[in-house]
């Protein structure tokens, strides 16, 4: 059975017919060999060969019910659904049944007694309004021997389930339960659907937050839920009789996630924009307010200025946590640290296939592919040339009260098929023109220009030095950057060579 990747990769080569699907964001999973689709009003289901409506589960509400009802309380009614069954133990003389709910659909009513079909009309009769079975002869004396199934439905119950935009599947330590929330009419409510079952959602397997619920993320064996305002934790338990639960408590009442698409799993930690920035959860076992890690600081000044960051996107790709909002990308290379800008890149979703990173953009109704290192002619932005350069911070070499003299600047490159690096340099007096072009190309025999020709096979980094003669000044910045057509910039190392001169008067 496809995943949801290969089901992508088929849409490609092979399209699958969706017809009457809302045009909005699906929230979309794979289960027990299926694929669901949940598109804002409908449920819809992939078996691999067909799409149809979700068929909902039925389940029994009471067993071991005498005719006049009672009985043992045993499945919640099905939100997404209207039939229902009560299992009955026939006591051998009543033929009056006392169904569990009244105000029953006109649809058919079966039965099910001894293990024989009964059907109305035929072999009984059916007051909808007070929920009567009554049967034309009395049923043998049994337990659970007669199982009646009735519906009624309830305007608004299935739309709590099929407004729901986004999911996670989760049982403790095994992946055996959908939860959903996201439904914009009640957006602090989360859902539990049935054991190893999607196509079942308790009336009663629900959980009220103080404030809109944003999305899900997993640590351990616990589930995070991320709310506009702070952190929920649910747990799963058995007691002592196996019956499962699912106990919710706070983690953090502080720090919230304004975007459901920014959370992601980054070395075990949950990670999400919030209105102050990117955090991360790093504790979810004890309530406290210093059980999460504000790591985007340094890009803050910028991110936090971009608007509808409640629309952004976030994916965890090489090592890295991409944040997209506005076609303007943060990255955190979470290996060194370090956060890195990139433009232009309107990603509405992101998905990994066959180890490539492809993006949608919901402005062009494109597919994207980054391309690989390896791929010919990679550095370019679908045809443009790409604007990269590195700046060093505002150096002051360690005495602000001196006026300075910068005489060289030594930097070494990263040796690629193509590539160069322009030099500038910024004074309190001056900002530079180009100082110095340098190029570093390997003979490549896939992408040979003769305007730039090379013998060059030594892919050592190599030092250049370049004179600057920057007099009298009191701070330094270099500034290196390559704005050229398939052309990459790796920056290796940089040294400045420079003398005190006199005190600042």
């Amino acid at each position: 059975m496809p995943t949801i990747e290969e089901i992508l990769y088929t849409e490609l080569v092979d399209p699958i017919e969706l017809t009457d699907v809302n045009d909005t964001d699906l929230c979309m999973f794979s289960f027990n060999d299926k694929c669901y689709f949940i598109d804002g009003s409908k449920y819809l289901v992939y078996d691999g060969n067909t799409i149809a409506e979700v068929t909902p589960y039925v389940p029994t509400l009471f067993i071991s019910k005498p005719p006049a009802g009672g009985g043992t309380a045993y499945e919640d009614f099905n939100l997404l659904g209207s039939k229902f069954k009560d299992s009955f133990s026939s006591d051998g003389s009543a033929t009056v049944y006392q169904m569990s709910l009244t105000g029953l659909d006109t649809s058919p009513i079966t039965a099910m007694v001894n293990g024989v079909q009964k059907n109305e009309f035929t072999d009984f009769t059916v007051d909808r309004a007070n929920g009567k079975i009554t049967f034309n002869s009395v049923p043998a004396t049994g337990t659970n021997n007669v199982i009646i199934t009735a519906s009624k439905t309830i305007a608004g119950l299935a739309d709590r389930i099929k407004k729901c935009r986004f999911h996670t599947i989760f049982g403790g330590s095994n992946d055996t339960r959908v939860f959903l929330s996201g439904n914009p009419d009640m957006p602090d409510y989360v859902w539990r659907l049935g054991l190893q079952d999607p196509t079942y959602a308790p009336e009663n397997g629900f959980y009220k937050f103080n404030d809109r619920v944003k999305g899900f993320s997993k640590q351990y064996d616990y589930l995070v839920v991320h709310r506009e305002n702070g952190y929920h934790q649910v747990t799963f338990d058995l007691n002592d009789q196996g019956v499962a639960s699912f106990p919710s408590k706070p983690l953090n009442d502080q720090v919230g996630t304004i975007s459901t698409k920014s959370i992601q799993i980054i070395e075990n930690n949950p990670v999400a924009l919030s209105k102050n920035g990117v955090y991360m959860l790093t504790g979810s076992n004890v309530r406290d307010e210093r059980n999460v890690q504000h790591i985007s600081a340094p890009v803050d000044a910028k991110l936090l200025r971009e608007t509808n960051l409640k629309d952004a996107v976030a994916y965890d790709f090489d090592r890295k946590y991409w944040l997209i909002v506005n076609g303007n990308a943060y990255i955190y290379d979470y290996s060194t640290k370090e956060w890195y800008l990139y433009d232009n890149i309107n990603a509405s979703h992101f998905i990994e296939l066959n180890q490539d990173l492809l993006f949608g953009s919901a402005n062009e109704g494109l597919l994207y592919r980054f391309k690989r290192e390896d791929d010919g002619f990679a550095y370019n932005d679908d045809g443009q040339a790409i604007n990269a350069y590195w700046k060093s911070k505002y150096i002051t070499f360690g005495a602000d009260e001196y006026r300075k003299l910068v005489e060289k600047v030594f930097y070494s490159l990263k040796p690629s098929s193509k590539t160069s690096v322009d030099v500038y340099y910024v004074t309190d007096k001056k900002t530079s023109e180009i100082i110095k072009t340098t190029r570093m190309d390997l003979f490549d025999f896939t992408q040979i220009d003769f305007s730039d020709f090379t013998f060059l096979t030594n892919t050592f980094p190599q030092e250049n030095m370049v004179k600057v003669k920057a007099k009298k000044i009191s701070v330094f910045q270099a500034i290196l950057k390559n704005d050229k057509l398939d052309e990459s910039l790796g920056i290796l190392s940089l040294g400045v060579k420079y003398r005190y001169q006199s005190l600042i008067k």
